[in-house]
C-alpha cells in the first residue's frame, strides 16, 4: 500500500482524515452505540473498493454476519474472493466447524490458535495485493474467556502483525467489561481512538481530536 486511506463512510473520514499503511485504531463507546456497524461498514466499504480484507468474528459467527450485513443491503457474501474471515463463537455449542475456503473457525478460549491463524491471513492477503483492512469486532468478548493482561497481548500481537503487513486495522471494545486499570492501558496500543457515545462520534488522531453527531440509518453509519 503506497498511499493513503479514507473508509469511504459518508462523514467519518471528515473527522478521521486519511489513514497511513500500518495504522491500527480502537473503537470504544458503551453496549449498542453502533460500534459492530462501524466495524462491518469498514470492511464492507473497502471490499466495495476492491480491497482485500479479513474481518475476525468474536461477537458472533460468520452466518450472523452475513444477516447482520443484509439488514443494511450489504451482501458481503459477492466479495467471497476478496473477503477472509476468522470465526471464533461458532463452535462453542460444540465442536469446530471446518474451515472451509476463506472462512477459518479458532476458539474464544484459544488465542494461540487465533493468532497464528491472524497471522497466515495477514501474510496471505498481504502477498495478494500489498494492500488490506482488518476489523476485530469485538475483543471486549475474549475478556469472558481469557485473563485480562492475556487480552493485552493478544491485542498487541493483533496489532503487530496489521503493522507487519502494511494493513489498516479497526478493533472495537465495549467499555466497562474490564478493570478500569486494564481499560485505562488498551487505548495506547493504537494510532487512532473512536468513541461512539449512542449519538457523537469522536476520533483522537495524531494531528487532533474532531467530533461529528451520527445516526444509525438504513444503509449503515451517518456522520454530521
Amino acid at each position: 500500500m503506497s498511499e493513503n486511506y479514507t473508509t469511504g463512510i459518508a462523514g467519518l473520514d471528515d473527522i478521521l482524515g486519511e489513514l497511513e499503511p500500518g495504522s491500527v485504531m480502537l473503537v470504544t463507546g458503551p453496549p449498542k452505540a453502533g460500534k459492530s456497524v462501524l466495524a462491518t461498514e469498514f470492511i464492507y466499504r473497502g471490499l466495495q473498493a476492491g480491497t482485500p480484507c479479513l474481518f475476525i468474528a468474536a461477537e458472533y459467527g460468520y452466518r450472523d454476519l452475513q444477516r447482520n450485513t443484509m439488514a443494511f443491503n450489504w451482501f458481503i457474501q459477492t466479495f467471497s474472493d476478496k473477503l477472509h474471515v476468522i470465526d471464533l463463537p461458532s463452535g462453542l455449542g460444540g465442536g469446530k466447524p471446518q474451515d472451509s475456503g476463506n472462512i477459518r473457525y479458532s476458539a474464544l478460549q484459544n488465542t494461540t490458535d487465533l493468532m497464528v491463524k491472524v497471522g497466515i491471513a495477514t501474510r496471505s492477503l498481504y502477498q495478494e495485493s500489498g494492500i488490506f483492512l482488518s476489523a476485530f469486532d469485538s475483543a471486549s468478548i475474549l475478556l469472558a474467556f481469557n485473563p485480562p493482561r492475556l487480552v493485552l497481548r493478544v491485542l498487541k500481537a493483533y496489532n503487530n502483525r496489521v503493522r507487519e503487513a502494511n494493513g489498516i486495522a479497526l478493533v472495537a471494545y465495549t467499555e466497562g467489561v474490564a478493570d478500569p486499570e486494564i481499560e485505562k492501558g488498551i487505548p495506547e496500543l493504537f494510532d487512532v481512538h473512536i468513541r461512539m457515545d449512542g449519538s457523537i462520534i469522536s476520533a483522537s488522531t495524531p494531528t487532533g481530536t474532531r467530533e461529528a453527531p451520527y445516526r444509525i440509518v438504513e444503509q449503515g453509519l451517518l456522520v454530521g
